[in-house]
């Protein structure tokens, strides 16, 4: 077989190969308008109140177009009871990055209720910051988070990071960091 054949053969078969491969482009990917992710998290206190283990997580909206309207917040006990339901009582704080939830008294700088995180914003929430939740819960739990957007983005990012940190048992002020972790949500919709 000749130099020129054995490229051209080569070349088509490359070609056959790759035709099922697609390409990656920035705009590609899962795009919806809607989902629901379920998180892990854990809220207690330890070594007689001396130790603060507790969960944040962070909610980033990936779309640099569209906002994502967060529409339910549900915490649930390990034993599947419900904590917290933010279709009964609103919103729990949000309190890192912009600010989502109840609408804020603060009389220097009041901020209306809001669930709405617009194009690149990320907010967060705190376990010990949601009523019902606090620092009671000794196990595991749950909490779904329910999104939608008028057209179709890149799905609600949330990563859970579970912290451990020093605490002040006649203050309570947090310390220290004395453990970390940082998890990924899971789509169940």
């Amino acid at each position: 077989m000749s130099n020129k054949a054995l490229v051209l053969v080569s070349g088509i078969a490359l070609s056959l190969g790759l035709a099922g491969v697609p390409t990656a482009n920035a705009d590609d990917g899962d795009k919806r308008l809607g989902g629901v992710l379920r998180c892990g998290g854990i809220s207690f206190l330890r070594q007689g109140g001396g130790e603060a283990q507790f969960t944040n997580w962070d909610l980033r909206n990936l779309s640099s177009t569209t906002s994502i309207t967060v529409e339910r917040v549900t915490f649930f006990a390990a034993t599947g009871a419900v904590l917290f339901d933010s279709g009964v009582s609103g919103l729990p704080a949000f309190l890192a990055g912009v600010y989502l939830g109840p609408t804020n008294t603060n009389v220097i700088a009041p901020v209306l209720a809001n669930n709405v995180l617009g194009p690149n914003q990320t907010t967060g929430l705190t376990s010990f910051h949601v009523p019902g939740v606090g620092f009671v819960v000794d196990q595991p739990m749950q909490v779904e988070f329910v999104w939608s957007a008028p057209a179709r983005v890149p799905p609600l990012d949330i990563r859970t990071i579970r912290i451990a940190r020093e605490r002040n048992t006649l203050t309570t002020a947090l310390g220290a960091d004395r453990s970390r972790g940082d998890f990924s949500c899971i789509s169940i919709g």
